[in-house]
């Protein structure tokens, strides 16, 4: 249990001050700590923070990126939502040492345990001040992440790796090009080819042009043995 002095600090770096303060105490209890009751750890207010949490991005995502694709969405959701993400705003909060945990060696600094305790201190803003307040909190503290989803970086990744892996390789920048349009005008389908000087490296489908060619460059890592079960290689 943390002192007054404790929570106060706590509350300062939040930036909420709890009118019921055991709805953040809660937030911050490992399951550990009452393995007899479900109902006294934080793992119903993640359940709830979690789905606050996916409509507050969801809604960021889509008055943030209005070009975009449900796919390109969709990626971005899930990079702001992961487990990693979640667990450096937690850190970045001091949320691994308010966190009441079982003394268990490492604990406190568990992806699974921060993230966990965002989600569900999300909740406990919410149910405290509102959902205007979550809303902010959410946006505040995911803000670093939200910037990093830019064209060149998160939604371009596979263009950025093959690139880098090319110009490292063969000294050649690929170039892609659009070879099919298919569908009404409001509702296209792209198709693109990833090209090596003359030769097709690799093919792709999507909503936009830009997604189409994130595509084709996929199927080329894959081609060249680059991604690994889907995702991109940890050395690639």
């Amino acid at each position: 249990m943390q002192s007054n002095q404790e929570i106060e600090e706590l509350e300062s770096r939040i930036g909420v001050s709890f009118q019921d303060r055991s709805r953040l105490q809660q937030a911050l209890r490992h399951r550990s700590v009452t393995p007899d009751s479900h109902t006294d750890s934080n793992e119903r207010l993640e359940f709830l923070g979690d789905s606050i949490l996916g409509m507050v991005i969801c809604e960021s995502l889509f008055h943030s990126m209005p070009d975009a694709s449900e796919g390109e969405m969709a990626k971005a959701k899930a990079y702001v939502v992961s487990e990693s993400t979640l667990a450096e705003a937690a850190l970045q909060l001091g949320l691994d040492q308010a966190i009441e945990i079982a003394p268990i060696e490492g604990a406190r600094q568990r992806k699974s345990v921060l993230s966990d305790a965002y989600e569900a201190l999300i909740a406990a803003i919410y149910l405290d001040q509102g959902f205007a307040a979550a809303r902010a909190f959410i946006q505040r503290t995911l803000s670093p992440a939200m910037q990093r989803i830019s064209e060149d970086s998160l939604l371009d990744d596979y263009k950025s790796l093959l690139q880098v892996h090319m110009q490292a390789s063969s000294r050649v920048t690929p170039r892609y090009r659009i070879v099919r349009e298919t569908g009404a005008d409001h509702d296209k389908t792209f198709m693109a080819e990833a090209l090596l000087n003359t030769d097709v490296i690799g093919t792709g489908v999507g909503k936009s042009k830009k997604e189409a060619e994130r595509e084709a460059a996929r199927d080329a890592l894959i081609r060249l043995s680059l991604l690994e079960n889907g995702s991109l290689k940890e050395d690639a």
